[in-house]
This record gives structure tokens, C-alpha cells and sequence, in this order.
């Protein structure tokens, strides 16, 4: 399987969310530290960062419990969402595509109640940096300007993702009164992007 461009997408979009986890493990390798430096989940272990090779370290129980990059949320969870075993690398299509594999997913029995795991990391800060970086916003930070690079030839994938999020909306009672269509065309500043918008 080719490791980029649309053709590559298009099967890792075949996956469902525990495949999607494996196949990014053997394309990443496993991480070696855990997130945080202590239970006390008071300060991140830099060593987990892979932000110059392009990759985001995303939560695999971010099914269960929304935010566990988070302090004050990773301590209302198990320590054990933070070890090195329960994190997974991603570029920022594939963290996107996760975290709407996770909206997707039938809810685990260990699922926090009262939260809507997936959905707010998707709409609140991936899709709308993703939104900014294809309207033509040049980030500043080393470690975005790589990330970026990786998929700036994938606005096609980008916009396919996006639709499948708006049908998953669409289909769920909560999310379709929460969300509306504007809400996935906007930039960090708010802002909505028409072209993104008429995709």
C-alpha cells in the first residue's frame, strides 16, 4: 500500500477504527515513552513528540474519554490511556480520519459518559487548522510547516474526509443539532471559507 496520496486514503478510509490503530503502529512503530512524565499528569514528556518528522501522538482511548492530552482531563481517566502502549503516531489526515473513525465507532462499555468522544478534536482544532492551512494560511511553527507538508498535495482526500464527517453528523441526533455544515468550513479565527464550504 502506497503511504501517501489518494489512493492511499481511500483504503485506510476502508478501515474501521481498531484496524486503523494497527496499521499506523507497523507504519510508525510504537512509541517509546508514555505522555505524560508521571500520574500526576502535570507536565508532558517531551521525548513522545515526533513533531519533526511531521506526526502528531494521538490518544488511542481518546474513544473512551475526549481530551487526554489534556491534565486536568487525563486525570479523571486511567494512567494506564497514557502509557506508551495506548499512543499512536499519525500525520494530520490520518489524526483527522481517526477521531471520525472514533465518532463512528459503537461505544466502548468503558466509554465516559456524558462526553462525545471524536467529535470535538475533529471540529474544534484539527478540521479547522486543516481548513486555514488548504485556504492558504502559512504557518510560522517549524513543526506545523512539516506537518503541513506532508499532506499539502491531499486537499482531494482532505475534502473527502470532510463529507464523511458531515453524513456522520447528519446521521446522529446530538451531533446534527450541535453541528451545522459552516461549522466544518471554518478557520481558528472562526472565519468560513466558502470554497471549503461549497466542497
Amino acid at each position: 500500500m502506497n503511504q501517501s496520496g489518494k489512493e492511499y486514503y481511500e483504503q485506510i478510509m476502508k478501515m474501521n477504527y481498531d484496524e486503523l490503530v494497527a496499521h499506523l503502529l507497523k507504519k510508525y512503530g510504537p512509541a517509546k515513552y508514555d505522555f505524560f512524565k508521571s500520574e500526576k499528569c502535570s507536565s508532558k514528556n517531551q521525548k513522545v513528540t515526533r513533531s519533526e518528522e511531521g506526526l502528531f501522538c494521538h490518544h488511542i482511548d481518546e474513544d473512551k474519554a475526549i481530551l487526554l492530552a489534556n491534565p486536568e482531563h487525563a486525570l479523571k481517566n486511567p494512567y494506564e490511556y497514557q502509557k506508551a502502549n495506548r499512543l499512536v503516531y499519525c500525520n494530520f489526515l490520518e489524526h483527522l480520519l481517526l477521531h471520525i473513525l472514533i465518532v463512528e465507532k459503537e461505544k466502548d462499555e468503558k466509554v465516559n459518559d456524558n462526553e462525545l468522544q471524536g467529535i470535538g478534536g475533529a471540529v474544534n482544532y484539527i478540521v479547522k487548522q486543516l481548513n486555514d492551512f488548504y485556504s492558504g494560511y502559512e504557518y510560522k511553527q517549524k513543526w506545523m510547516i512539516i506537518a503541513t507538508s506532508i499532506i499539502k498535495d491531499d486537499y482531494d482526500s482532505y475534502i473527502m474526509m470532510l463529507k464523511r464527517l458531515w453524513k456522520d453528523i447528519q446521521l446522529d441526533i446530538v451531533l446534527s443539532l450541535w453541528i451545522k455544515k459552516e461549522d466544518l468550513a471554518k478557520g481558528w479565527m472562526n472565519n468560513v471559507y466558502p470554497n471549503i464550504l461549497k466542497e
